[in-house]
């Protein structure tokens, strides 16, 4: 804009705006994410279409740490490291996406559904299979 030409902003506002300041207006929006400024960081945490609802993933965080609660009663063996690393990889994979991997609860609920563990024994371990099952459909 040259000197001789008038915005129809206020005064001061111009350079506001070309300095990476001012206003956004969004009408209607359905989800995305938007960011401003120089620094802005748009992050859309939306769920994918059929995965599991937030109260069913809460519930298996919650099952999840009482299991790794269980867990530290036995002995620690090979299969109880194979526990602890797929709650360890739901967990982050829950933390970084939002969703589990569907892997992930498969291996988990196959150590938990062989009767003849020490960890299947454990009573944290039903409410874990059950929560994979809600999570899976």
């Amino acid at each position: 804009m040259s000197q001789h030409e008038q915005s129809d902003q206020p005064a001061g506002r111009h350079d506001e705006t070309r300095a990476g300041g001012g206003d956004v207006h969004i009408g209607t929006m359905t989800g995305g994410a938007v960011a401003t400024g120089s620094h802005g960081r748009a992050v859309h945490r939306a769920a994918p279409v059929g995965s599991p609802s937030e109260d069913v993933t809460r519930e298996l965080v919650a099952a999840l740490a009482m299991l790794n609660e269980h867990l530290r009663l036995l002995t620690p063996t090979e299969e109880t490291a194979g526990v602890r690393s797929e709650i360890e990889t739901i967990r982050a994979d829950i933390d970084r996406s939002g969703t589990p991997p569907a892997s992930s609860l498969e291996r988990l609920r196959a150590y938990l559904e062989v009767g003849t563990t020490a960890v299947a024994g454990l009573s944290s371990a039903l409410p874990v299979v059950q929560a994979i099952e809600r999570v899976l459909g």
